[in-house]
């Protein structure tokens, strides 16, 4: 088995079923640092017409909470655990691509006499495979990530997954969101930290519409920004309303203190973020201009992908547009630690070569020039990225041209701070269970991992139990 260390790792069951028909997989679901620079972030949010908006919404205190590292304001609580020297404000990067992408032609065993006979004509070209090593390659569309893998900056930990799989895209999601395999829970892993650290839910930001269930905790969640700009509803006489409303008294009954709150988290999110995210059509740090001008909307963002494993393609851009968002945000030394992103379509029954090539494509220019464009920057040089899909799709090739759903799979973590290479120890291509990959990687030594080694907290008190950690942070 690759590198891994320190715990114990929980136990891996032998004994892998699934509940769905293997051969359709038709089932879609039932279950401190650096401050920033003021003139820098004034330039970076459009000018001086910013700092007159700021200078009269923030004032000092909140905007050197915001931007600096002092708790969220009227937070009393203490947290319930404590923060290594490790926390120190090195962003983390999610980047959940919905629908199951196909591992095994995205980390190719183009070597192995059992993929290509398998595979068919759905087996990638051997002499279009961009070589890593230990037999494997890379999909060809995926140039930037070769090149990180040559810089010692993408790591790739494969045979993920965990035991008891089903072919449920709602069910799988869940519990590589939630980080728990037994019985459901409302909580996701990264929400449980949320609590635990008795976190702003600034904290933690979903760049979309929704807020997913990993920054979901049962105190606190993350907030959910949108990918373009972001105002309170109403005129500016309305928009007052929403400082009244957010007022919290003393005697109040519970809802309205609950209500309160929530009205004055959004206030506070319109105006800490909301200058940032309006200059991300004129600041383009992943180099957005130099994309189709077609598949922009008119404030410089794109339409967010279907996210429901529904199979159906993404508006070209929208991971870098996301991703942009994120480069500004920590730019600007904002508070925010975790940042969660997505791209959806992988869900690939049919005519999967052209769609799989597309996304591959745009996750691979945006993460490239995401992590190319923080890597020399003070606030961005150890962020961390990781990406995950619900799970892998069957070895065998379907008769539509594409591949139902499986189970194990890859997971990529990458960034100028990562250890490249490969963890965790590959699935075996000659011992499948009822056609399918089997895992030999807990999905929860990733999470260890990020726990102790980005966020730096002890991972045992948000994964129900002990798993080892890789070295690749």
């Amino acid at each position: 088995m690759r590198e891994a260390e320190g715990g114990e790792q929980g136990r891996l069951d032998e004994a892998v079923s699934g509940s769905d028909d293997p051969q359709t997989g038709s089932d879609h679901g039932s279950r401190e640092g650096w401050k920033v620079d003021r003139r820098k972030f004034l330039a970076l949010a459009g000018g001086l017409g910013a700092a007159g908006v700021l200078s009269a919404t923030l004032g000092p205190r909140l905007w050197e909470d915001f931007f600096g590292s002092t708790p969220p304001p009227g937070s009393s609580q203490k947290p319930s655990v404590s923060l290594t020297s490790v926390n120190s404000k090195r962003p983390l990067v999610l980047v959940t691509l919905y629908g199951g992408n196909d591992g095994l032609n995205t980390v190719i065993p183009y070597q192995s006499a059992v993929y290509e006979s398998n595979r068919g004509n759905l087996a990638v070209d051997p002499s279009k495979v961009l070589p890593l090593g230990e037999g494997y390659g890379l999909h060809p569309a995926m140039t930037g990530f070769k090149k990180l893998w040559d810089a010692k900056q993408l790591a790739i930990v494969q045979g993920v997954g965990f035991a008891n799989p089903n072919f449920s895209h709602f069910e799988s999601m869940d519990i590589w969101q939630s980080g728990v395999t037994g019985d459901p829970v409302s909580s996701g892993w990264l929400g449980r930290w949320l609590d635990a650290t008795n976190s702003s839910p600034l904290r933690a930001v979903s760049v979309g519409p929704t807020m997913p269930t990993l920054l979901t905790g049962e105190k606190v969640q993350g907030a959910a920004i949108p990918p373009g700009k972001l105002v309170l509803p109403g005129d500016s006489t309305e928009q007052l309303l929403f400082d009244t409303l957010s007022q919290i008294s003393s005697g109040e009954p519970q809802l309205l203190r609950e209500a309160a709150a929530a009205c004055s988290n959004l206030v506070q999110l319109s105006r800490q973020m909301g200058p940032i995210l309006s200059s991300t059509s004129s600041t383009d740090p992943l180099h957005l201009s130099n994309a189709n001008p077609s598949s922009l909307t008119a404030n410089g963002g794109a339409a967010l992908a279907i996210a429901d494993g529904g199979g159906g393609q993404s508006t070209s851009n929208v991971l870098a547009t996301q991703l942009s968002i994120v480069a500004n945000l920590i730019l600007a030394g904002a508070i925010p630690q975790v940042y969660s992103v997505e791209l959806g379509g992988f869900d690939t029954h049919v005519n999967q070569q052209p769609t799989q090539e597309k996304l591959l494509g745009e996750l691979d220019t945006a993460v490239t020039a995401f992590v190319d464009a923080l890597s020399n920057t003070p606030q961005g040089h150890g962020v961390v990225v990781m990406i995950y899909t619900e799970f892998g799709r069957r070895v065998n090739a379907n008769s539509n041209e594409g591949t139902d759903h499986g189970w194990a799979n890859n997971v990529f973590v990458c960034g100028p701070a990562v250890g490249g290479g490969f963890y965790g120890e590959p699935s075996d291509l000659n011992r499948l269970q009822e056609g399918n990959l089997v895992f030999t990687t807990d999905f929860r030594m990733v999470y260890a991992t990020i726990f102790d080694k980005v966020l730096g907290v002890d991972s045992k008190a948000f994964l129900q139990g002990s798993f080892k950690s890789f070295s690749m942070v």
